[in-house]
């Protein structure tokens, strides 16, 4: 026979009662019938005129020909359920960008250093501004962004408080600190602070393969979703275009972000960074102005995506300057344009942070200006991105299973992608977050009971 203690039988009733006070308490499903008059649920396919996307709760449940109602759509009677009428938009997925920094921008820090103070934004100064350009990238439309180089606080507080729903904003993917040489694009360190082994795993500064897994490692406990690392130098830093990492540590870096489950990006200019990069299985080249055709061929083989940041190069206004270096090198190169013509694959990502946040869609214009077609621009900001994000079982494309992530607006971006400047309608994980221009709230804190 078995026997009970009084005190576990007490214990098991709480349970119970807690359990049932919680189905009690459960909120009911939520519905929404998004009416579309156009609706690209595929991008790379032809869009649909007169369609109806169901969402339940988070999450895209159907997508039907015609203008259902809830009836129609198969609801229940009593089902809790709420329509927005975008009958005279064009509905996208939520858009993407591969290389934001969100801690910053050219104002910010350009006050920094006219004042004289040349060191980053402290953790209390990243996270706000994080917050802010986060809400003001999500109404730009783009519902997902992979943040490559920031610190060891700011973006991880603001992902995971957005990841909670304690504030609105997009999903963030965070690399943390971008990993750089002593005295490399990205070592932010103070010169007394060079030697002091936590200050350079906090900033990512690592020499030689055994420091470099450290680093890599030191993120990965931080939180960090993606691996960010300096191959070469930068026009930010004045630190020139040249390889600055030694293969073995390049290797060290990429394999040990694949043995934790992460992917690794390059910030990589010169032709040899990148093909040392692409050879150790490096999963996105950031920037790639320079690369030559061996190392797009090594690209197309490797199945290495090209992130190719034409807005920071044609010119963010961080440069102050009418004629940039990095216009002429983008135009005597033409980088993006060679890629696309080879096939390599082509994620969309802008370097927003080198100029305003919210702006991001202004690289849909440089790509189609230096020819891709609109449909593949949207596609690489969409299906593309979702790919080298690891996210395409739930974003990407409107379909039943994946997250509601919807941008609705009022032009034809097929016809002229400048549409995709003005997105009036956003919705995120199936909450409106914009709709007819204007955001709403910033935060939203949950119910005590979610809370217990």
């Amino acid at each position: 026979m078995k026997h009970f203690s009084f005190a576990a039988l007490v214990t098991s009733v709480a349970i119970a009662a807690i359990g049932a006070a919680q189905a009690a308490t459960k909120a009911p499903d939520r519905y929404v019938l998004v009416h579309a008059g156009t609706l690209l649920a595929v991008p790379g396919k032809p869009p649909e005129k007169e369609m109806t996307v169901l969402v339940k709760n988070d999450r895209i449940a159907g997508v039907s020909k015609g203008y259902l109602d809830a009836a129609a759509a198969g609801l229940a009677p009593d089902a809790v359920v709420s329509l927005i009428d975008l009958r005279n938009r064009f509905v996208i997925p939520g858009l993407m960008d591969a290389h934001v920094h969100l801690m910053g921008e050219p104002t910010f820090s350009r006050h920094r250093t006219e004042r004289g103070d040349r060191n980053p934004p402290t953790p209390a100064e990243g996270t706000v501004n994080t917050m802010v350009y986060a809400r003001r990238t999500l109404a730009a439309g783009f519902t997902t962004v992979r943040d490559l180089g920031s610190d060891d606080q700011a973006v991880f507080a603001v992902r995971n408080a957005i990841n909670a729903g304690r504030m609105i904003g997009p999903r963030i993917l965070v690399s943390g600190s971008a990993l750089a040489v002593t005295g490399g694009h990205g070592d932010s360190l103070p010169i007394d602070a060079t030697g002091d082994p936590q200050a350079r795993l906090r900033d990512g500064t690592c020499d030689g393969p055994i420091e470099c897994r450290e680093a890599v490692r030191f993120q990965y406990k931080l939180g960090a979703d993606v691996i960010k690392f300096t191959a070469t130098g930068g026009f930010g830093s004045n630190t020139g275009l040249d390889p600055q990492f030694f293969p073995d540590e390049i290797e060290a870096i990429v394999s040990t972000a694949h043995l934790l489950g992460l992917k690794a990006a390059a910030h990589a200019y010169s032709p040899i960074a990148i093909k040392q990069a692409v050879r150790a299985g490096v999963d996105s080249i950031e920037h790639g102005f320079l690369v030559d055709d061996e190392g797009l061929a090594l690209m197309k083989k490797s199945g290495a995506f090209l992130v190719p940041t034409l807005s920071a190069s044609y010119p963010p206004p961080i440069f102050r300057i009418p004629d940039p270096e990095s216009v002429r090198i983008r135009n005597e190169h033409k980088a993006f344009e060679r890629a696309y013509a080879a096939g390599v694959k082509i994620a969309f990502g802008t370097d927003a942070g080198t100029f305003a946040h919210g702006d991001n869609a202004k690289e849909f214009g440089l790509m189609v200006k230096f020819g891709m077609s609109p449909m593949d621009a949207i596609r690489s900001a969409t299906v593309v991105t979702a790919d080298l994000f690891g996210i395409s079982a739930d974003a990407g494309t409107i379909e039943p299973g994946k997250v509601a992530d919807l941008v609705a607006v009022a032009g034809d971006p097929l016809q002229d992608v400048s549409a995709l400047l003005a997105v009036d309608f956003v919705m995120k994980s199936g909450r409106v977050a914009k709709q007819a221009e204007r955001m709403i709230e910033p935060f939203t804190y949950p119910p005590p009971s979610a809370t217990f």
